[in-house]
Parts: C-alpha cells; sequence; structure tokens
C-alpha cells in the first residue's frame, strides 16, 4: 500500500530538526528494521521564503498503514518529537507512478 506522510513541526524546533536531519537522511535509505517499507520520495516542506524548512513530506510503500506508522514513528524525526501535526494516510498514487 502506498501511503503519504506530511509533518509539520512544531515551533522554534529548527536546531532538533537540524541536529537530526542526516540522521533521518541516511534512516531514509537504510532502515533494517522495516524491511518491507520503500521511500518513494520525500523531502523538506519549506515556509514562504521558500528556504526555511519546516516540516516533511514523504511517499512510502508498506504492508499496512501501521507499519508505515511504525516507520516513521521510529525515524530520528520522530524520536525526537519534532513534528507538531502529523497526517498518515493511504493513497492512491494516480500520476508519475514508478514502474
Amino acid at each position: 500500500m502506498y501511503i503519504v506522510v506530511f509533518g509539520t513541526d512544531k515551533p522554534r524546533m529548527a536546531g532538533v530538526r537540524l541536529d537530526n536531519f542526516q540522521g533521518f537522511a541516511d534512516y531514509l535509505a537504510h532502515h533494517p528494521d522495516h524491511p518491507d517499507v520503500v521511500v518513494h520520495n520525500g523531502g523538506p516542506t519549506l515556509s514562504e521564503d521558500g528556504q526555511t524548512m519546516i516540516g516533511t513530506q514523504l511517499v512510502i510503500e508498506a504492508p499496512s498503514l501501521e507499519a508505515g506508522r511504525a516507520f516513521v514513528a521510529d525515524s530520528p524525526f520522530g524520536r525526537a518529537g519534532l513534528w507538531g501535526e502529523l497526517h498518515i494516510r493511504p493513497w492512491n498514487w494516480m500520476t508519475g507512478r514508478p514502474d
């Protein structure tokens, strides 16, 4: 199942984001505790200035919504409590889908 993840950082968490950014990027590439999860794309969302990171967007594939939630919770950002608002939903990938 495809899952979209959209998280918005809590206020005043820029330092937490920066401290965990490389670990989060590494986790997206290598997550042996979640071998059934595939990360298709993602990256930081930005404030209106187009430069300040204020959130996260991911498209993942997981065997279930629960597996997707566990993957996100176990991430460095999840463990650090970065997100004030987090939406994890099944997604019907209609365009731009990989082969």
